[in-house]
């Protein structure tokens, strides 16, 4: 064996350690972590390897710390979610936890979109108090807002026609393109530096969705430069 295989072996010991310290099962704590239990098998295995993401969702809502689990340096756990208030904790493992937790994660992406429309028209209301003029902007930014929702709302409609003729394959691909692009949405120009991280955007490479998605993504992102000049 290998340095290499050894560090790999060493990482799977110490993720054995956080699962049976858990007293959860593998698929109990896949889902903890916001990971598909067959996605977890596999890192659990070996098949995959064990990425800094995953390693922080891990601290995150189990209290041992990434750069251990990694690299087996520093002390093995921290207090868990020692960093966030008890309102950020309880938003946090509520969400994580439930099984609409992407819908949930929809309608607040579209609501802090909402917000900056709102934000934009009062900071411009108050250098220049024409209403009329601030009005048409801001439902000309609604609109804008409007058609990212109906992006979603239509890949929606096209996993449930395929989940009505049991089209399994055809309802995970649009299931991973909505999931995909909420979180690209979301982190717009950050999208770039962190999507090679991001489960959701290599399964659509795997399924071979990734042009339908950037082309969608380009969509969105031009309806919202136009929401953030």
């Amino acid at each position: 064996m290998n340095g290499a295989d050894q560090h790999k072996e060493r990482i799977l010991e110490r993720l054995k350690t956080v699962l049976e310290s858990s007293g959860k099962s593998s698929r109990a704590f896949s889902k903890s972590i916001g990971l598909k239990p067959t996605s977890f098998h596999k890192v659990l295995t070996g098949t995959a390897g064990l990425t800094i993401p995953l390693a922080n969702s891990i601290e995150l809502n189990h209290g041992f710390r990434s750069e251990w689990l990694l690299s087996g340096n520093g002390k093995m756990k921290v207090n868990k979610h020692n960093h966030l208030s008890p309102l950020e904790r309880c938003l946090l493992e509520v969400s994580l936890s439930s099984i609409q937790k992407w819908h949930l994660l929809e309608i607040l992406i579209i609501e802090k979109i909402n917000k900056r429309i709102s934000d934009q028209f009062w900071g411009t209301f108050r250098d220049d108090p024409n209403l009329q003029s601030g009005e048409d902007s801001r439902t000309t930014l609604y609109n804008n807002l409007e058609q990212i929702t109906k992006v979603f709302r239509e890949l929606r409609e096209e996993e449930k026609a395929c989940l009505k003729n049991q089209d399994l394959i055809g309802q995970k691909i649009f299931t991973q393109l909505a999931q995909a692009l909420l979180l690209a949405t979301f982190y717009g120009e950050e999208w770039e530096s962190i999507k090679n991280n991001c489960e959701e955007y290599h399964a659509l490479e795997t399924d071979g969705s990734l042009k339908d998605f950037e082309k969608l993504l380009a969509y969105i992102n031009e309806l919202l430069s136009k929401i953030d000049p």
